[in-house]
């Protein structure tokens, strides 16, 4: 069951982050409270229109990057 309608912009670079950082999938979701293959979707979706490299300021993947694999 979807969590909500639209994965907002901030999931987006959460999502960005964790491919950025080699972070699965899986993790992700689980981070987000999504569904692994809303994820998958997304990545997909960001590979094609060749967005998935917008990665945010290094810091703050840093951390985001961090706070995922802690939630591990």
């Amino acid at each position: 069951m979807a969590k909500a309608k639209y994965i907002s912009d901030f999931e987006r670079d959460v999502i960005r982050i964790g491919v950025s950082r080699g972070i699965k999938a899986p993790a992700i979701a689980r981070f987000l409270g999504r569904q692994k293959m809303a994820v998958y979707n997304h990545i997909a979706a960001m590979e094609a229109d060749g967005t998935i490299g917008n990665v945010p300021l290094a810091f703050v993947a840093d951390e985001i990057a961090r706070a995922i694999n802690a939630k591990e």
